[in-house]
């Protein structure tokens, strides 16, 4: 029996959306005070999200979204990744339906870019 159909999540109103996303946006000070950047929200893509589900077929049921943090320098016009400031940001794997998460090389650091995941998409409130 599959652990995951394709079905999971739900749709909410806008209502609950504000409900979930003000508490977060509420810390930026917090955040910025801390010396990190503030992240409200990243962008991805409908083509990129396109590549990723044809790159695994019909094995990719959905998506697992991690929160990840990387040091990043939001001054100029696209992040520097590697220096700067801790910086929140999401990445996006696709997952089978038995549970698992799809990737080919997880963690080898010599593998080259096999397209397993998506992450760095236009942070707001830079680009909102």
């Amino acid at each position: 029996m599959a652990k995951f159909t394709g079905h999971e999540g739900k749709l909410i109103s806008s209502f609950e959306i504000k409900a979930l996303t003000e508490p977060h946006h509420a810390k930026e000070k917090d955040i910025a005070a801390r010396g990190d950047n503030y992240v409200k929200a990243e962008f991805f893509g409908i083509h990129t999200f396109n590549k990723l589900i044809q790159s695994h077929g019909d094995n990719c049921v959905g998506f697992r979204v991690y929160y990840g943090n990387r040091d990043e320098d939001h001054e100029g016009d696209e992040p520097v990744y590697g220096k700067g400031k801790p910086t929140s940001r999401l990445v996006i794997v696709p997952v089978s339906a038995d549970g698992r998460d799809i990737t080919k090389g997880m963690g080898l650091k010599d593998m080259p870019n096999s397209d397993d995941g998506m992450s760095g998409g236009p942070t707001c409130p830079k680009n909102c």
